[in-house]
Order: structure tokens, then C-alpha cells, then sequence
């Protein structure tokens, strides 16, 4: 059973690959032609992996609702995780849309029916199907005997654990972006406000309603639990901005709620269609009258049966405020993500807050090491995501290893084995660089660097691929007096970094252009091609850690996601900067500006 093709694409063509490994291995090694994994997409069935025939009918790659997986099961025989579809006694007639690749059946008994299946429902912890595994035509012409159903649960359960992580991975990309927003929310904020609240609380509202659709916000901020300290913020904003005042017994509780929600390090998520009510262990702590909370509630009437997701604001161990996110009972539940990201916003958010109230205490020195903080964070903590999919072709593969021994069939997943760990490795080199050149408190220890010898390097390494690539590589040098300040490791990986990028996105027959010049003060270093392009909106976002182009001829490109934003540090860090000029289609260039030595 086939459906829609992948046209969402994932964020790391890597993922992709370990799926598309997963059915190919799966039909070479049980003895199948045709093998397909579809992924559950915001209630879809989209098919990400297949190996088989090409179907020329689109109309039978068209998208079904995961819910077609109760009737067909219905009908299906169960065989441990697996379920077998007998064609003859169903005559094909099974809710969704499906693929018959075999024209006519064999002889004998057990000879495999054109309309037979077998599917394996990949489910999460919860029991939750998450994807399908279905595999179609025997080599042998045959229904599978009980060995080949053992070894294809197997597939099935690795299957399983391979789209959980992918999921997994996506929804933290998810959350980066959600982090990368907020990180803009609270520079906007902090540069706008100049020491005023009240600009802080105006500034935040539409990054936040628009950021998270969410239908109407309300910031209030100040200092523990007395109202002392407090703003007399009692507004909320409607997503129009229309402003709404709240009865005093909502702030009263929020201030007695945010000291305890930044303490746990927990948000608050209200739900109309569950009990809607504060959870026990907060009720217990709040230890206020019942009256007060219900008033508190009821001071909300406006909103109407609304989703509530209330985020403390803080920095350190001190909390500093309160904010609160509504939707409506319709909108989509509040998600795990969506509340960890608004639960680091009010880190950020928070951070900003103490830099405004700081304003003539060491302001720049205060924000830069928050900042730092908030990298080191990230890159942590996505390391270690970015590592489970190379790794879950290692343990798969492995496991497979195991059983295979020597014989040849262990060839794929040696090669298998050998891309997952080489592409880990790639990833730490990558994060770990990284980590070093955007790390402020790592010194330049700046020395002469002569850019002539770095280009003639570069030459030296790339040449070779770009011949076996079909490309021409044009190397041009102008002047002598080539020379700049800085790390010659740094400086080499960034010019390498954009040849590199140039090689991989530039079709046989194309040509990489590679220069350097002296622009009064600055050397210049310039590396074009007329590859693939990038678009206006991706230039625009190209700089930013993990991000990926949205086009699909650049994301059938292995790639980390690292390498341009590395760019961006060192020449930062070196007191230079880097830019791009591009057309879709057409080609792009490069441009790395480096202040020249001895000016």
C-alpha cells in the first residue's frame, strides 16, 4: 500500500536516506521487489521511502488519513506485528488508494494474489500509529513463509524505531526555529525598550501572537510575589492588538503563580476540552482561598472556552514575571514543543527584562554571556539529536551484522555502517568548530596570513573533485600584498567551506570561480558558480545554524547546515564580514571581506 509521495521534505536529506536504506534493505534481504515506508504527516499517510516499480498513475500516490488503517486492519490477518491482506477474499476492495504492481498470479496454492499485502503499523510508546511499513511481490512468487515473517517483523521493529527518531529530530528542529524567533523577539524588545517596561511588554505582543498563533497575549512583570514589586500591567492584547482589562484578582494570582512555575522550571497549560482546572500540586502551593482561583478563572470569561498556556518569566533562580498565551478551544492543543519553546522564551524573554532593569550596570557584558549561554545550550543539546540518526544505522546495521556474518548480503550494511558513522563524524567536527569560533571568550590569536597560499591549498584539495565532477575550476589572484590578521586554520576553513559549497551545488559542466583581490584596507575573496542559485527568501536566512534551503534540488545535497553560519563567525571574529549575491537558476557568488594585515 502506497501513498502521497513526499512533497513536505525533511529538514536533513540524511533522514531520507536512512529511510530509503530501510525499504531497499528490506526487499534485497527478504526476498521482495517491492517495499515502501509512509510516514504519519498531520493525520496523513505520506510515503518518505520505495523501492519498486515506478507507477506512472498519480492518482494512486494521493494522500489517505490514517484512520483508512482501521478498516483495512479490520479485514487484515494478523501475524504478530505484521498483517497480512488476502486479495482473494477481498478483491482488492480495501479503503484508500493502492498500488497493484504485479500483472499475474502464479501457480499453486500458496502463489502471491495481485491483491495481496502485508503491512507492519509502526507505533509510538502510546500505542499511536506513526508509519507503515508495506511490502509487495515476493521474488519468489510465493506468500511468505513463517521464517520470512520472523526477519520481516525484525525490519518492521527497526523500522519503527528509525521513524521515531526522525520524528523526533524534526519536532526539535521545530523547536530551534521556535527558539531562533524568540532570540529576535528579545533583541527587538531589549533594543527598543532604552530602560522602559511598558516598551518591552508593547514590543513583545505581535512577535508572540504571530509566532505561536496564538489568539491573545498578556506580559506582566516584577519581582517575587508581592505586588510591590510588580508592574500594574492588568491588559491583555487580542491578536489584532485590541487591548482587554483584566478584573485585579488575575494578576493577584499570577504573581503568587509565576515565583512557583520558574521554580519547577514548568509552563501551565489549560485545556477546556480536559478538566481545565490548576493542577494539584500547584493549588496546593498557591495555598489560596478556593474562591480566589475560581474568581481567577471567571476573570477570564472573556476569552470564552479558551487553550491557556501560562509561561513564567525569569533569569537565574529569580523570577520576573508572567506571561500568558491563549488560543481558542478549536485551534490546535497546545503541543510538548511548542510549550518547551515558550518555557525558553521566558528564559530569553526574562534575560531581556534583567538587561533593561540593568541598563547602567554593565549591559553589553550582561548580554553577551547570556547569549554565549544560550548557544553553548543549543548546540549541546542539538548535538545530541543530530547524532541518534547516523546512529540508529549504526545499531540497525549492526544488529543485522550479527546475523548475516560474512556471508556477501553484509556488504550493504557495511557500507551502511561506513556513511552513518562517516556523516557523525562530519557533524562533530562541525558543531565542535563551531562551538569554538562563535565562543567570545575563545581568543584570536591573530598571525600573518597570506591569502595567496590559502587560495593555492584550497586549489590543490578541491581540484581533483571538481574534475571528477565534471566542473571547471578558475582560479584568479590579484596583487601581491595578500595578507590578513587572523587564525590560518579559520581562515582557510571559511574560503574551503564556499568552494566547497560551490562544487556541491554546480552541475556537470558548470564552472566554480575562485579570486582574490585587495580592496583598499580589506582583502577580498570571492567564490562564484553558476550552479543551482539561492532564493531571495533563503538568502535571507542562509546565516542561521541548521538552516536549509527549500529547495529541493539543494536538499537532495547531503548537508549539516553548519558550514555557511561557520562562515559567518570567522569573518565576524576576524572583523570582516561575509555576503552573497544570487539568482535561482542562475548561480551565486560569494563575497568574504577580511581586513588586510599591517593597514
Amino acid at each position: 500500500m502506497l501513498h502521497e509521495r513526499d512533497r513536505t521534505g525533511w529538514s536533513d536529506s540524511s533522514a531520507r536516506d536512512v529511510l530509503q536504506l530501510m525499504v531497499e534493505s528490506v526487499a534485497e534481504l527478504v526476498g521482495f521487489r517491492v517495499a515502501a515506508l509512509s510516514v504519519v504527516l498531520d493525520g496523513q499517510l505520506v510515503t518518505t521511502a520505495y523501492t519498486g516499480p515506478v507507477e506512472k498513475d498519480e492518482d494512486a500516490w494521493a494522500s489517505d488519513p490514517v484512520s483508512v488503517l482501521d478498516e483495512v486492519l479490520a479485514v487484515a490477518e494478523p501475524r504478530g506485528r505484521l498483517h497480512f491482506i488476502d486479495g482473494e477474499a477481498t478483491g482488492g476492495d480495501l479503503a484508500g488508494h493502492w498500488v497493484v504492481t504485479l500483472e499475474e498470479q502464479g501457480e499453486g496454492p500458496d502463489a502471491w494474489h495481485p491483491y495481496d499485502g502485508l503491512i507492519g503499523v509502526l507505533r509510538d510508546d502510546d500505542g499511536t500509529p506513526v508509519g507503515v511499513l508495506s511490502i509487495d511481490q515476493p521474488v519468489s512468487g510465493r506468500r511468505p513463509d513463517e521464517a520470512q515473517t520472523r526477519l520481516l517483523e525484525r525490519y518492521a521493529a527497526q523500522a519503527e524505531r528509525a521513524v521515531l527518531t526522525t520524528l523526533e529530530r524534526e519536532a526539535l528542529l521545530q523547536r530551534v526555529e521556535h527558539a531562533e524567533r524568540a532570540r529576535s523577539l528579545v533583541r527587538s524588545a531589549a533594543l527598543g525598550s532604552h530602560g522602559s517596561l511598558d516598551e518591552v511588554v508593547e514590543s513583545t505582543h505581535a512577535p508572540l501572537v504571530e509566532g505561536f498563533a496564538a489568539t491573545a497575549s498578556w506580559v506582566q512583570v516584577g519581582r517575587g510575589d508581592d505586588a510591590e514589586g510588580w508592574t500594574a500591567e492588568d491588559r491583555a492584547r487580542l491578536r489584532d492588538g485590541s487591548v482587554v482589562t483584566l478584573p485585579p484578582v488575575v494578576p493577584a494570582v499570577a504573581r503568587r503563580l509565576a515565583p512557583l512555575l520558574w521554580a519547577r522550571q514548568e509552563v501551565l497549560v489549560l485545556d477546556p476540552t480536559l478538566d481545565g482546572a490548576l493542577p494539584e500540586h500547584l493549588l496546593d502551593a498557591l495555598d489560596l482561598p478556593e474562591e480566589v482561583v475560581r474568581e481567577a478563572g471567571e476573570g477570564l470569561s472573556w476569552l470564552g472556552p479558551a487553550r491557556l498556556l501560562g509561561v513564567p518569566l525569569g533569569a537565574g533562580t529569580e523570577s520576573l514575571g508572567f506571561l500568558m498565551l491563549t488560543r481558542r478551544s478549536q485551534d490546535p492543543a497546545w503541543s510538548p514543543a511548542e510549550a518547551a519553546a515558550a518555557l525558553e522564551l521566558g528564559h530569553d524573554l526574562g534575560s531581556a527584562l534583567t538587561t533593561v532593569w540593568a541598563l547602567e550596570r554593565e549591559r553589553r557584558v550582561v548580554h553577551e554571556l547570556q547569549e554565549l549561554a544560550e548557544e553553548r545550550a543549543r548546540l549541546v543539546a542539538t548535538l545530541t539529536h543530530e547524532l541518534r540518526t547516523p546512529l540508529t544505522v549504526v545499531a540497525g546495521n549492526l544488529e543485522m551484522l550479527e546475523d548475516l556474518g560474512l556471508r556477501p548480503e553484509a556488504e550493504r550494511h557495511h557500507t551502511a555502517l561506513a556513511r552513518g558513522t562517516a556523516r557523525m563524524q562530519q557533524i562533530v567536527d562541525d558543531m565542535l568548530l563551531l562551538a569554538r569560533v562563535s565562543d567570545p571568550t575563545h581568543p584570536l590569536l591573530a598571525v600573518d596570513v597570506d591569502v595567496t597560499t590559502v587560495v593555492a591549498g584550497i586549489e590543490a584539495l578541491i581540484a581533483p573533485t571538481a574534475r571528477a565532477e565534471g566542473l571547471l575550476l578558475e582560479v584568479d589572484v590579484e596583487g601581491e600584498d595578500l595578507v590578513v590578521a587572523g587564525d590560518p586554520d579559520e581562515v582557510d576553513r571559511a574560503l574551503g567551506n564556499l568552494v566547497s559549497n560551490a562544487v556541491k551545488y554546480t552541475a556537470a559542466g558548470g564552472t566554480v570561480r575562485v579570486g582574490a583581490h585587495r580592496e583598499g584596507d580589506l582583502v577580498v575573496l570571492e567564490v562564484g558558480d553558476d550552479g543551482i542559485g539561492i532564493s531571495d527568501d533563503d538568502q535571507r536566512r542562509l546565516f542561521r545554524a541548521f538552516y536549509r534551503s527549500s529547495n529541493p534540488a539543494a536538499l537532495r545535497q547531503p548537508g549539516t547546515g553548519l558550514g555557511l553560519v561557520t562562515v559567518a563567525h570567522i569573518a565576524e571574529r576576524h572583523g570582516g564580514s561575509v555576503g552573497v549575491s544570487s539568482v535561482l537558476g542562475e548561480g551565486t557568488v560569494f563575497t568574504l571581506r577580511l581586513p588586510a594585515a599591517h593597514c
